[in-house]
This record gives C-alpha cells, sequence and structure tokens, in this order.
C-alpha cells in the first residue's frame, strides 16, 4: 500500500537517522517540501528525471545565472538544448588534452613554487596550488585560452584574464550582496571585485568574437567547449544559444568546473598525508604502472584503482556539491527502508532537498564571523563514516559513484574531473611525500580532528580551508 507524502517525522528522527525521508508542510505560505539523507531514495528521485524533467529552482543556483541561463540552471528542453551542445566537445581529444595539459601545468607549478629538494619544506595555504590548477586547466582545454601559471608584468593589478577570472570564481556571494552603486565608492575592496568583473566581461566578448573569427575562417570547426558555444549562437537551428546563454555557460562551467574538482585534490591530499599507509599503496601503485622517466598517459588512468578510491573517499567525505535540490514536475513514487520498508508518494510540485553530506549530527563551524551548523555521515549508508577508508571503493561499479550526481543530470564534466585529479596526484605522489605539521605531542588523530574535521563552505562548495602540509621530495 502506498502511503500518503505527507506522512511526517520530526526533524529530530531525521537527524537521528531513524527516517530517510522527512516532509515540511509550511504554517503560512509555500508548498511541501522534504529533506532525504537517503542515498537510494535520491537515487530514485534523480533517476527519474529522464521521465519527470524535475525543475530546478533558480533561487539555488543565483550565483550562476549571473550571466545567462546555462547547462546548470537550466531547465526541461532548455536543458537538453544546451547539453546537446556542450556534450559532443567532451571526447577522446579533450581527455588527451587534459592529460597533456594537466602534465605540463604541474611541472610550471614545481617550478613556480622552488621547493627545497634536501629537506621539509611547509607548503602554507595548500590549498590554492589545486584551485589555480584546476582554473588553467579548463580554461586551456575547455575553452582553448591560453592561461599562464604565473602571469607576465601588467600595468595595472587587474588587466589580465588570468587574474580577473581567479577573482571573479572567488567573489561569486560578495557580487551577489553588494549593491551597483556601492562599486562607485572609494573602497578598494569593493572596486578590486568590480574592476575584476568588469575585465573579465571585456575578455569573454573578445574571446567569442575572435572565436567567432576563426570558426569563420576555418572550415573544421573545432571541438573544444568554447567553439561549440560560439557556433551555436551564429546557429538559427533547434541548438542555437544567445551571447547571454554563451557567457552564462563558459562562467558556469568554469566556476563548478575548478572549485569542486580543486577542493577534493585538496582533502585527498590532506588524508594521504594523515593516512600514511593508504598513501604509500598509491605510490606503489603509480611507480609499477608508469617508469619513472615516463609520463603517464590516457590508458594509464585505467589501471589505478588505489589512487581512484583515495580520490573518491575524498569526495565521499567533502562532497563539493553538498545539496541537491529539485521540484517535482510529476507525481512519483519512491521506496523508504527507514523506520519500515514501504512506499511513499510524493506529488507535483514538492521541493525535494537532497543531503549528499548524509546527515548524522550537527556540528559548528566558523565561516568569516558567521556560525553554521554544517552536517555529518550518515552511518546507515556506510560503516563508520568518518572513517577514511578507501578500500570501500574497490571494484565498485561507475554508476554507483554518486558524488558527481545521478541520473541524467549528473554532472558532465565528471570524467574531465576524474583525469585532472588523477594525473595530478600520480605525478605529485611520484615526486613527492606529503605529510602534516603536528602540535606539540599531537597524535594524527587528534590532528585529523581539529583540521580535517572542521570543514565548512569554500567558495560555493564544501570541503577544507585552508589546509597547510609539509612536502618532501621523494628519493630515486
Amino acid at each position: 500500500m502506498v502511503e500518503p507524502w505527507h506522512e511526517l517525522a520530526s526533524a529530530n528522527s531525521f537527524f537521528n537517522h531513524t527516517h530517510d525521508v522527512i516532509s515540511v508542510v509550511p504554517v503560512l505560505s509555500g508548498g511541501p517540501s522534504i529533506y532525504t539523507s537517503s542515498m537510494d531514495v535520491a537515487k530514485q528521485i534523480l533517476g527519474a528525471e529522464g521521465k519527470t524533467q524535475s525543475f530546478k529552482p533558480p533561487v539555488i543556483a543565483v550565483g550562476l545565472l549571473l550571466w545567462g541561463n546555462n547547462l546548470a540552471t537550466a531547465n526541461g528542453e532548455t536543458w537538453k538544448r544546451h547539453r546537446r551542445i556542450v556534450a559532443p566537445a567532451l571526447t577522446s581529444q579533450t581527455y588527451n588534452l587534459v592529460v597533456a595539459e594537466t602534465i605540463a601545468t604541474y611541472r610550471e607549478t614545481i617550478d613556480a613554487e622552488d621547493w627545497s629538494v634536501d629537506k621539509d619544506t611547509l607548503v602554507a595555504d595548500f590549498n590554492r596550488l589545486p584551485r589555480k590548477l584546476a582554473l588553467i586547466l579548463i580554461a586551456r582545454c575547455g575553452f582553448g585560452i591560453p592561461m599562464p601559471w604565473g602571469d607576465p608584468p601588467t600595468s595595472t593589478n587587474y588587466n589580465t584574464f588570468a587574474n580577473s577570472l581567479i577573482i571573479v570564481t572567488e567573489t561569486v556571494i560578495p557580487r551577489l550582496l553588494v549593491p551597483s552603486w556601492l562599486y562607485k565608492l572609494p573602497i578598494n575592496s569593493i572596486r578590486t571585485i568590480g574592476e575584476a568583473w568588469s575585465s573579465f566581461v571585456s575578455f569573454m566578448h573578445a574571446f567569442i568574437a575572435s572565436r567567432q573569427v576563426e570558426l569563420q575562417d576555418d572550415d573544421e570547426q573545432q571541438g573544444d567547449i568554447l567553439s561549440r558555444l560560439v557556433a551555436a549562437m551564429g546557429s538559427d537551428g533547434k541548438l542555437s544559444l544567445d551571447e547571454q546563454e554563451v557567457l552564462g555557460n563558459i562562467f558556469t562551467l568554469t566556476f563548478t568546473g575548478h572549485e569542486t574538482t580543486a577542493s577534493t585534490i585538496t582533502a585527498t591530499l590532506g588524508y594521504l598525508a594523515i593516512y600514511e599507509e593508504e598513501q604509500e599503496k598509491a605510490y606503489e601503485e603509480i611507480i609499477k604502472a608508469v617508469p619513472l622517466s615516463a609520463d603517464p598517459t590516457l590508458d594509464d588512468f585505467q589501471n589505478l584503482p588505489q589512487l581512484l578510491a583515495c580520490f573518491h573517499e575524498a569526495a565521499r567525505i567533502y562532497p563539493a556539491g553538498f545539496t541537491i535540490v529539485r521540484e517535482l514536475t510529476d507525481d512519483i513514487t519512491v521506496t523508504v527502508a527507514r523506520p519500515t520498508q514501504k512506499q511513499m508518494a510524493l506529488q507535483k510540485g514538492t521541493l525535494v532537498a537532497i543531503d549528499m553530506i548524509a546527515i548524522r549530527a550537527l556540528k559548528p563551524c566558523q565561516i568569516g564571523w558567521m556560525n553554521y551548523f554544517f552536517p555529518d555521515h550518515n552511518p546507515n549508508v556506510y560503516s563508520e563514516p568518518d572513517v577514511f577508508r578507501p578500500s570501500r571503493w574497490y571494484g565498485v561499479p561507475d554508476h554507483e559513484i554518486s558524488m558527481f550526481g545521478a541520473g541524467p543530470r549528473a554532472c558532465i564534466g565528471k570524467k574531465f574531473a576524474h583525469l585532472e585529479a588523477l594525473c595530478f596526484l600520480f605525478l605529485f605522489l611520484r615526486d613527492w611525500r606529503v605529510s602534516v605539521p603536528l602540535r606539540d605531542r599531537e597524535t594524527r588523530r587528534e590532528y585529523e580532528e581539529r583540521v580535517m574535521g572542521k570543514a565548512g563552505m569554500v567558495g560555493s562548495g564544501f570541503g577544507v580551508d585552508p589546509l597547510s602540509l609539509k612536502v618532501t621530495k621523494r628519493s630515486r
């Protein structure tokens, strides 16, 4: 028998994980909503999107709508149109380019950092390295934009694409909150944001215009994402975009494509620095997979189960996309396991919030001057959910890996992110051993609780920031 959707459970029951789903009915206004910490329920809801085409409320992605509608914010047939334009750019040619550019950028990184080769080097705010790496790779591989690791000297601080892009991706929230008139006041921090965003707009218009000329002069259309977006801008058919949609996709793919991957790379290295035995397993796997004198190729990354498991485990603990919200556009029925197994009918118009961190208990977190509470992990999904255990991912099929979402609207850049992360981790761990800067008499488990246990918002995602690590050159 199908139970009515409005069978309520208390919030306390949800946080204690005795219910897979709770329902909330507002007293004064608004429609019904449900919250779930069950991955099984989440997969049922997200897997049905191909049939129901559930609606992604614009209010939850307002930061990604600053430039225009895009793949991440669109719904229904509009979303399908954006996906049909972007997806063909993600080919084996693109993925080979990701590997090649990751290798080149890694070497630029090491040259720029100039770490000691004969003693430990403490790298404060290690997060900045994966963050910049991921930005460069999406610019080079996704849009064919030459973004160097180090910028050439300029006459002003914000007239290079790299500088403006970095500032723009780091200041989305302030951009939303600060009124336009405030940018005219002589406040340096505010004016810096305004100048960077203005510069970014100018750069992107210039890149679009330049690519339009290239496409007119070249009979063979280039296959990168920018070329496909620009070509669609000049099309009159079903696969057409206006300029605001092109800008919206460039910004969104850049913003979401670098931040989530960078946070997970940082978390992976943070945990490997604590769990040295897992780091050594990954290192042994790496040196067996590819000769020390050779660079890895695209095919090599199919044979690194330990390294991939470490990445997946870090992404499980710190899912950058920590909440998925949908509004149901049709009635659906889901099967829940707790408190008892039964079917639950969810009505059209219901707002669904999927907690990807899988709530167990509330933990305080300080972000700036504000206190937040972030949820922990549901013990009904994974055994010992707070333990870093890569082995839980050995042999798990790809469709069971849910950190990048599930169903038709799962992250389109999943393989792109996997490759850049695995390639960077491969090169880094082959050359360097990472360890943690412990306090006097502090154990690794105490460090884990003090540092890794205090995760919070990093940009628009969830992760650990800042993270300091010690790096030691490996002897050959």
